[in-house]
């Protein structure tokens, strides 16, 4: 083809490597200038052919085509970028440097179109711990991150956790405070994404109140701080979660966010009613407001849940009819959850199914002496159980 001829013209009329080399970096800046995608393609596949009279020069070459890419328009850089990659797979040993460069602006390209999977595969395929040239722990971290940052947007918790969980490997290398931030915003989204609700809200809080030598704009700790107050209100009730409350709570700031009402009811262990929580889940990012097995949604738990405590520090006890119409739900479900919460210890009392009420904290009387009762009689019987044990034991002595 026509490169062809003119790369064996320039061999044909320049004896040595450093003039021939000059000239093929004038062809390459020329092809780049005139946006001539396709020459540029023919360039590389002459360079990369098998047996190629030119392979002495194959690496300077796509070294120079790779500097010159950044100089072509988005889709035209994508097209020469893509093909060739394709024609360096299996040979990326000999190419790192110029695949490196190449992935990471086809990269920046699909994330300009929005391909964020594509964008993050991009990096992925780069060699960071073995090959030719050495990486720093602090260049791992930066492209980790970066790629499950890319798979968050794409909303691939599971992929962004892998290369979460490779960052946090070298990270304690890392002296960029940027870069330990973008880390640990990246954990916290991925607990977030992953609907674990509470530990993303510990982390959230975490990060918003550390200062960062004041290298961070307040308004991203701010909006840090939002996002764990969202985390907070969507966690399971629990011991847990009124800690994280408390720290919400105290900071100075929190009456800046959205939804600090809602927060201070909850932190005040007041009942919040199904207006309140409608705006909430307004504001719900999609995975927040998956729904479960049961038809619900998280918010719709965390709050039944948070109402179940509400009503418990109120009143000693309730029928469940009631709670269900104070809970607005069916009694069913109301002592569904209640059983639950007592289960798991997030929440003190008994439900006696024989007259249909909970007691909460304060259980009644008659209650306690029943199950001083029991115990009693359960301990006299291992007592006699006892004394028949030593009593056999002593006749086959």
């Amino acid at each position: 083809n026509g490169i062809f001829q003119v790369l064996t013209g320039i061999v044909a009329s320049t004896a040595d490597a450093s003039s021939r080399m000059e000239k093929f970096s004038e062809l390459v800046r020329s092809l780049s200038e005139q946006h001539d995608v396709q020459q540029l393609k023919d360039l590389v596949d002459c360079m990369l052919a098998e047996e190629s009279s030119f392979a002495l020069f194959a690496r300077p070459v796509l070294q120079q085509v790779a500097e010159r890419m950044e100089k072509l328009k988005n889709s035209e850089l994508k097209e020469l970028a893509l093909h060739t990659l394709e024609r360096l797979r299996g040979r990326v040993v000999s190419f790192e440097e110029e695949d490196f460069v190449m992935r990471e602006m086809l990269s920046e390209v699909f994330q300009a179109e929005g391909d964020w999977a594509e964008a993050a595969k991009c990096l992925v395929a780069i060699n960071m711990e073995t090959g030719t040239r050495c990486r720093t722990e602090q260049q791992k971290a930066e492209k980790y991150v970066k790629i499950a940052e890319l798979y968050l947007e794409d909303d691939d918790p599971t992929s962004a956790d892998t290369f979460c969980s490779r960052a946090a490997m070298v990270m304690h290398e890392v002296q960029d405070v940027p870069l330990q931030l973008r880390y640990k915003v990246c954990h916290a989204r991925v607990l977030d994404s992953k609907r674990k609700f509470l530990e993303a809200a510990s982390k959230y809080c975490d990060i918003s109140q550390q200062t960062f030598g004041g290298s961070i704009n307040q308004g991203d700790l701010l909006q840090l701080l939002q996002c764990a107050v969202t985390c907070a209100i969507l966690a399971p009730a629990g011991p847990q979660r009124s800690r994280i409350l408390a720290a919400l709570c105290k900071d100075e700031r929190i009456r800046e966010v959205t939804h600090f009402e809602i927060l201070q009811k909850m932190f005040m262990e007041r009942l919040i009613r199904g207006s309140e929580v409608q705006k909430f889940s307004e504001t719900l990012m999609p995975h927040q407001k998956a729904t479960g097995p049961d038809g619900s949604t998280v918010l719709d738990r965390a709050v039944l849940q948070h109402n179940v405590l509400a009503a418990s520090r109120v009143y000693k006890n309730m029928r469940l009819p009631e709670l269900g119409s104070l809970l607005e739900v069916t009694q069913e479900k109301a002592e569904n959850i209640a059983a639950k919460m007592i289960a798991e210890q997030r929440l003190s009392g008994v439900i006696d199914q024989r007259s249909g009420v909970i007691h909460f904290q304060g259980v009644d009387e008659n209650l306690l002496h029943w199950d001083k009762h029991i115990r009693n009689v359960c301990s006299q019987v291992n007592s006699v159980l006892a004394k028949i044990k030593d009593q056999s034991a002593m006749k086959e002595g």
